[in-house]
Formats: structure tokens, C-alpha cells, sequence
């Protein structure tokens, strides 16, 4: 089974050292949505979120395969609020 590495390029940069061994590049990409989608959930926790940061993935010859910035992990609908005030409901 072929092993992929996964750094993340976010505030600060990331290297995987170890990897996963994944059946094949879809199954790295699934694996790479699901952290980039954890790493979000963080940031939302903490009140900020930067769809600008990325995941590149390698594989087993750390060769990169795969780029996914952040925003291709998830769907944003609605308005987006970027720290404009806050409108109060009487």
C-alpha cells in the first residue's frame, strides 16, 4: 500500500514526517479534506478562519500529488460577515 505525507501550510508550516498508507490518491485526497476540515474547525472555535491556508500531499517518494487549499474542503452559503458590526435585534 503506498504511503502519502501530508503538510499542512497554515500560520505556520507543517511536515509530515511519518505519513499514511492509503489505498490511492483518492483516499489521500478524502484524508486531506478531512484534516484541512478539522484544522477549520479549530480556527472557527478560536473566531477566525483562512481559507487561504493548504495541504499539499506527497507520496511514498515525497513527490507532491496533490495541492488542497482549504476552501475546496468545504461549502460556504450565506452572507459572508468579514468583521463588519454586528446587528442588533429589539
Amino acid at each position: 500500500m503506498p504511503r502519502f505525507f501530508f503538510n499542512v501550510y497554515d500560520e505556520r508550516t507543517t511536515i509530515d514526517e511519518v505519513g499514511q498508507d492509503l489505498p490511492d490518491l483518492a483516499a489521500a485526497r478524502e484524508a486531506a479534506v478531512e484534516e484541512a476540515r478539522a484544522i477549520l474547525g479549530d480556527e472557527a472555535r478560536d473566531g477566525r478562519i483562512d481559507l487561504s491556508h493548504r495541504i499539499e500531499v506527497e507520496d511514498e517518494h515525497r513527490r507532491p500529488v496533490l495541492m488542497l487549499p482549504f476552501s475546496a474542503a468545504v461549502e460556504i452559503e450565506g452572507p459572508v460577515n468579514k468583521g463588519g458590526p454586528t446587528d442588533v435585534i429589539k
